[in-house]
């Protein structure tokens, strides 16, 4: 990749010393091999950037095909960037250090022994002095009677807190969340955006319909400040990856609209851990409807949190949505304090700047969720893998048997040290047909500038599933690879 040809020739040593505009809009005529050709805009970029993201500089490429074949500048429209998840080791050492240290509150225990309406005062109290001795390490019950006894006061807490709220987050959270994840990700159709909202509270509207095997509940935590109560908590994120992974089979089964249906309902998890008290079985408690109420309440002056300009790159539902959660419970004990001392902790400045950070996190990992589940990339390119380019030869990248949809977006990387060598065709066909339609993208622009990022958007494909990205190295002298070639599902 990069190596320099000593015998180039004569018209690329001249071409080397003419210098790149940089940002220039190319208008360029398309050959079509179809007749009637759908709507695609293109984006591209000379510099080599994350999958995502929209370079601030370099080459900038906006163009238009319509049924004629005549190109014409549109607005380029940018694909917000993705980051990795953050590093949360110290987070995690830290709970590890105190995890069995945590005790319930006066106020959580008030709260507990208040949600307990079906049995006699002494009864109540014989109940959570024992539950106190198994936090203690006091206790003399046997492994599986602690167990027993934990279980039988997370049925009364659940019950208690579904009479007061009725559901988590409340509907309206959920519901903006979702809406503003699909957005943020232009590519997103109107109607799949309406989708995310619409099912994004499913999980709290059907709690007795869990994704998991023997389950009774739908659960939503993933416990770490305490002890998990037996069948109830830490169901969260594998319940998150179950609709995720679901929303992946029926894309590969072309059924797009099932696809995002499954992940409107799995984005009410990842949201749930993104809230403090789903970080703990007991320990806070008392506190959870209050503060989810008051989020509720107070969401049209919150939901401006939402607004990010990055999201989470998520390579493992599950796990990635467990960082959210130790992310978010390393407030839960500020959040308690807050609300256990400051009789005004409604209008607390530092409960709001907690809250604020919480759900932008949440939304930054809810956008990497839809990510996740919209992203196939060509098995050429997957991983580590990349395609050769070499001089005067074609190079090819394949994506088969995706689903389709009114809008998608396709990102092509390459790497390359000279991109003014390089034509480039995107083809595209039916399953049923042996040949592909194409359009020019890349006509050996960009003069020697390093590398390119192009994001071909797509409109009206909806009957094609198989994608072909062509690339003919026209000059002698420099080599490099495609890295990237994918597809994003709107």
């Amino acid at each position: 990749m990069g190596l320099k040809n000593l015998g180039g020739d004569m018209e690329k040593m001249k071409k080397r010393n003419r210098r790149v505009v940089i940002g220039t809009v190319f208008v360029v005529a398309l050959f079509m091999m179809a007749t009637a050709v759908p709507a695609i805009s293109m984006q591209g970029e000379s510099a080599k950037k994350d999958l995502d993201d929209t370079p601030s500089s370099g080459i900038n490429l906006a163009l238009q095909i319509n049924e004629s074949g005549i190109t014409k500048e549109v607005e380029v429209l940018k694909v917000l960037k993705g980051v990795e998840p953050p590093d949360i080791s110290d987070i995690k050492r830290e709970f590890e250090k105190q995890k069995h240290n945590v005790k319930p509150t006066e106020e959580d225990w008030a709260f507990i022994k208040s949600a307990i309406t079906d049995l006699p005062a002494d009864e109540k109290d014989k109940l959570i002095n024992e539950a106190k001795k198994i936090f203690e390490g006091n206790s003399k019950l046997s492994k599986e009677e602690q167990e027993e006894l934990l279980q039988k006061l997370g049925y009364y807490i659940l019950k208690a807190q579904e009479e007061q709220v009725g559901v988590k987050w409340w509907s309206n959270v959920h519901y903006d969340m979702s809406r503003v994840a699909g957005e943020k990700l232009v590519y997103v159709s109107s109607a799949h955006v309406d989708t995310l909202g619409s099912y994004a509270s499913w999980a709290d509207q059907h709690r007795d319909q869990p994704p998991l095997q023997g389950l009774i509940l739908n659960r939503h935590s993933w416990v770490i400040w305490d002890f998990p109560i037996p069948g109830f908590d830490n169901y969260g994120p594998d319940s998150c990856e179950y609709f995720m992974d679901h929303a992946r089979a029926n894309f590969s089964d072309y059924d797009v609209s099932s696809a995002y249906v499954d992940i409107g309902k799995g984005l009410h998890y990842i949201e749930d851990l993104g809230c403090p008290f789903h970080t703990s079985a007991f320990f806070g408690q008392a506190h959870h409807t209050n503060y989810e109420e008051w989020v509720s309440n107070n969401w049209n002056e919150l939901k401006s949190a939402t607004d990010v300009d990055v999201y989470y790159v998520i390579d493992d539902p599950s796990e990635d949505a467990k960082i959210l959660a130790y992310i978010s419970g390393s407030y839960l004990d500020d959040i308690c304090y807050i609300m256990n001392n400051d009789p005004n902790w409604q209008q607390n400045s530092t409960l709001v700047s907690i809250t604020r950070g919480l759900i932008g996190e949440a939304e930054k990992f809810t956008i990497g969720m839809i990510v996740y589940a919209t992203k196939f990339e060509s098995p050429d390119t997957v991983g580590s893998n990349s395609v050769p380019i070499y001089d005067y030869q074609t190079s090819y990248a394949y994506i088969d048997n995706v689903a389709c949809s009114n809008t998608m977006v396709l990102p092509i990387r390459i790497d390359h040290t000279y991109i003014g060598d390089l034509e480039i065709w995107i083809g595209w066909k039916d399953d049923p047909s042996p040949t592909y339609a194409e359009a020019k993208i890349w006509d050996r622009e960009g003069g020697s500038a390093d590398n390119l990022a192009i994001n071909v958007w797509a409109n009206g494909f909806q009957n094609t599933h198989d994608w072909r990205l062509r690339v003919y190295d026209a000059a002698s002298g420099d080599e490099g690879e495609i890295t990237e070639f994918s597809i994003l599902i709107g």
